[in-house]
């Protein structure tokens, strides 16, 4: 069963350590993908990049699948330009429209 987790408008230093909290709860209590909605994204800096990284390696050393829903067209860019779209998926599709 897949657990969901909201971000909210940032993912920057301020941000990502509740976050990342949150994530890592639902890693180590759950079974199936941890889907996390990124539809109320505005900003991402490379903190935000970092913890994102982060969580889906943790994720896959615990046998589970990090998968982004909703993700905003600027993020979507922005992972796509980092590279981190070939690592991170997407829920519907496993890739970032352009």
């Amino acid at each position: 069963m897949s657990q969901l987790v909201a971000a909210g408008p940032r993912l920057d230093a301020a941000t990502v350590g509740a976050l990342r909290g949150c994530l890592d709860e639902a890693i180590r209590s759950g079974s199936g993908p941890v889907v996390l909605d990124l539809s109320a994204v505005q900003t991402v800096d490379a903190i935000g990049l970092g913890m994102l990284l982060g969580v889906e390696r943790r994720a896959a050393s615990a046998g589970r699948e990090l998968l982004l829903r909703d993700v905003p067209p600027r993020v979507a860019r922005l992972l796509r330009a980092t590279g981190l779209s070939r690592v991170l998926r997407n829920e519907e599709t496993s890739a970032f429209a352009s």
